[in-house]
């Protein structure tokens, strides 16, 4: 990275730029920029990478249609590039945008998601990801691959992730006009139905397509009877993967109405799954302490157990690989969930 003056003619701006807003006309903060340019110059340099003759702007929107407007014919600028003098790759030059403007918090979560289009979907697209499955596997991968890609923790690529799988009608509405409360809302769905839901009712999700569940769901925010922590409750029932068809089936059914009836509320699906599945919950949760230890000895427990014993296990002690490994699924996306809500309480 080296700071030189560039010619301001030589600058492209953006045109994609996260922030969504016309800085020229929407920008109310433009003009007391003017005044301090007309009178200091340009203070803080933009941010640049070289684009063939020209000079791709990745920092300093603002400062730049300011020092435009006042008549500066050049401003300085850091000029990002590789060591050897090379242009920055696109996947170098996302990293490095999301460096500058994720951890100063110049982005916010939409904005972010609007910048990471292009590249969530060309993760999701990769063969490896794509002939997964399991879908909280193929979710996790692309979780690990966005993060690895921008630099962004784990937790914050799993809650961008989750937004960036909805349908695009409703990013495009958002990306334009963020309404209060829908990206929390989207996460809340996403996490304590969509995913768990299409781990232990798959056969659901072939008869009706995850996308129309979305936007059913979608609807209840708009009609003004929903809020995220509204969805929370329900979360053990769609994370409990039931043994028989027909409680399966019930499970399912409440999901089918609670999406088409934009009059259920979330209360009311708890109510009818709360009333069919009384054993589910139990009725006071495990303190802090008891839940510490049952996590230990759950961990001891897995330490200790051998798989080789199914073999050998008698007709009374038996279960299936199979029924393990779905078992340890469920609580993985548990756990998953769990880590994620430990990490709200510490903020």
């Amino acid at each position: 990275m080296k700071l030189a003056q560039i010619p301001i003619s030589r600058v492209i701006p953006n045109r994609n730029n996260p922030r969504r807003i016309d800085i020229k006309s929407e920008d109310d903060k433009l003009s007391y920029l003017m005044d301090s340019i007309r009178q200091f110059g340009v203070m803080v340099p933009v941010v640049v990478t070289r684009r063939g003759r020209g000079f791709f702007l990745i920092d300093g929107e603002r400062r730049y249609h300011a020092a435009k407007a006042v008549g500066l014919r050049s401003l300085p600028a850091y000029i990002l590039q590789k060591e050897d003098g090379r242009q920055l790759t696109t996947p170098e030059l996302l990293y490095r945008m999301f460096q500058i403007h994720h951890l100063r918090e110049q982005w916010g979560a939409i904005q972010q998601c609007f910048a990471l289009e292009e590249t969530y979907a060309h993760i999701a697209r990769r063969p490896t990801i794509r002939g997964m499955q399991d879908d909280r596997k193929k979710f996790n991968a692309v979780v690990r691959a966005l993060a690895e890609r921008t630099g962004i923790d784990t937790r914050t690529a799993s809650d961008r992730a989750k937004f960036l799988r909805w349908p695009q009608k409703v990013k495009d509405s958002l990306y334009a006009k963020p309404e209060a409360g829908a990206y929390s809302y989207i996460l809340e769905i996403e996490d304590k139905i969509i995913l768990p839901a299409l781990s232990n009712y798959p056969e659901y999700f072939r008869q009706v397509p995850v996308d129309e569940v979305r936007l059913d769901l979608f609807r209840k925010l708009n009609a003004s009877l929903a809020h995220a922590q509204e969805v929370r409750q329900l979360a053990p029932y769609f994370r409990t993967r039931l043994g028989r068809a027909s409680d399966q089936k019930r499970v399912t059914a409440i999901l089918g109405r609670l999406a088409k009836n934009v009059s259920m509320t979330y209360e009311d699906a708890h109510e009818e799954l709360q009333k069919a599945f009384p054993d589910i919950l139990p009725r006071e949760p495990p303190s802090p302490k008891r839940l510490l230890s049952m996590l230990e000895s759950l961990d001891t427990a897995l330490q200790q157990f051998d798989p080789e014993a199914i073999k050998a296990a008698t007709r009374r002690a038996r279960a299936s690989a199979s029924e393990l490994s779905q078992s340890a699924q469920s609580v993985l996306a548990s756990l998953t969930s769990f880590i994620e809500e430990l990490g709200e309480t510490k903020r």
